[in-house]
Order: C-alpha cells, then structure tokens, then sequence
C-alpha cells in the first residue's frame, strides 16, 4: 500500500506537469488505450496465461523452494537487499533519472521528454493498480505469515514493468539488463521469504505485460501512427555494448 501511495503522489505531481505544459489532446484516451492493448496483444495474453497455470503448477513446491531458501539461501545478504531498494523505489527513480538524463545528452525536445516520462509514469501507475487489486482479491498470506498481500509480488510487477519500459526506450542491450534485474528482484522476495515461487512467476508477467501493452501503444505514438490527437514525437533509442 506504501508503494501505490507513492506513485498516487507522483501521478498527482505529473498530471499538474502535463496540465501545465503540453500534453495530450486527450491524454485520458491515451491512458484507456494503452491499457486495453495490456489484454487484447495476443503476445500479453499468451504471457499471461501461461504465467497463470505455471503459477498455479507452482503453488505445488512452494513449500518447497520456500524452505530451500530459508536453509540454503538464494543471495547473499548485500544483494538481496538491493534487489529489495530496487524492486521497492529505486527502480522507478533510477528509470525516471536515466529519461532525464539521456534525453538532455541528446538534446530532445520538451515534448519528447515529457512524453517519455508520460509513457513510463502511466504504465508504472497502472501495475501498482492492478498489482493491489489482486493482492486484496486473493487475500494470500506471506509465507512469512503477513497477511494478506502475497499474490501477486508487487516488487517483481514493478521491476518487470520497468524493464519492459527500458526496453522500448533504450533497446535490446539495456531491456536486457534490466530483465536481468527484475529477475533479480523476483529472486530476492523468495530468498527474504516475502513471496513464494508462483507469487513471483504471475507478478513477472503482470509486470512484462503492463509495461509491453503501454510501450505498444507509446511506439504507435512515437511513429505518428496514432489517432489519439497527440503531435508526433521521435522515438529516439540508444544502445551501449556489453
């Protein structure tokens, strides 16, 4: 619940950016649709419902990886706890930094900035949503015996969403690592014995397919192939090497 406050905080902040400045001629229609692209790709719905039954198929070792963990130890103590910060607030920072960042270094107009930032706030705000609606209708314990938010990991769904983000600003190289990360987190929540194994496997692909369904619709935008009233922008990707 701390974590959808603070991005109600940051949606509050950013509508006021948007009102002031630019943005859309109908940013509402621009929110609905990307949204609706979340279900209606057939790539999302296959994420999702292979996600869903493997999820299910793992709620049978739950238990099991659950207690690997607590004797074995998944991650050391330093990286489980970035993995944590990451999963918890500093992805979403560091995500919005890099947009900043990179957009000043190549000299991106305005409306390019904020609609990078438009793209990435709605689609992180709309995770934590739908992540908390479920969390409230399945009711699952933790196995560290909270109640009652296990299902889906919120911190897996918002590093995955994220990665997706990334990759659709900045190519395959980054998404890349950025997946690496989120699964990271993923590993980290089992290994702190916040989440179980299809906690983390569903929040996975409810992250992957938010952040796919919002960059859809965001490249139909960038490439001026949208009806939504919005001026074109660039879509302006960079890669480094590894």
């Amino acid at each position: 619940m701390k974590f959808f406050t603070q991005q109600f905080v940051w949606f509050i902040i950013f509508t006021g950016l948007i009102t002031a400045e630019r943005l859309p001629g109908d940013w509402a229609t621009y929110w609905q649709e990307s949204g609706q692209a979340v279900i209606s790709d057939q790539t999302n719905q296959w994420i999702l419902g292979t996600a869903a039954l493997a999820a299910l198929g793992a709620t049978q070792v739950d238990m099991r990886v659950k207690n690997y963990a607590r004797t074995k130890g998944l991650l050391s103590d330093p990286v489980s706890h970035f993995g944590d910060k990451y999963g918890g607030n500093w992805g979403h920072w560091i995500l919005w930094s890099s947009i900043i960042v990179t957009s000043t270094i190549n000299k991106d107009s305005k409306d390019d900035l904020i609609s990078k930032m438009q793209f990435s706030t709605f689609a992180i705000i709309t995770n934590g949503v739908i992540t908390e609606g479920l969390k409230r209708t399945f009711g699952r314990v933790r196995p560290n015996g909270d109640c009652c938010t296990s299902f889906p990991s919120g911190h897996t769904s918002h590093s995955f969403t994220i990665a997706a983000i990334a990759h659709e600003l900045y190519g395959d190289e980054i998404g890349a690592l950025a997946y690496g990360v989120a699964t990271l987190v993923a590993v980290s929540r089992i290994n702190d014995n916040k989440h179980y194994l299809s906690d983390v496997i569903f929040g996975a692909a409810l992250g992957m397919a938010v952040g796919r369904g919002f960059a859809l619709n965001y490249s139909k935008f960038a490439s001026g192939n949208s009806d939504i009233g919005i001026t074109p922008q660039l879509q302006l990707k960079f890669t480094i090497p590894l």
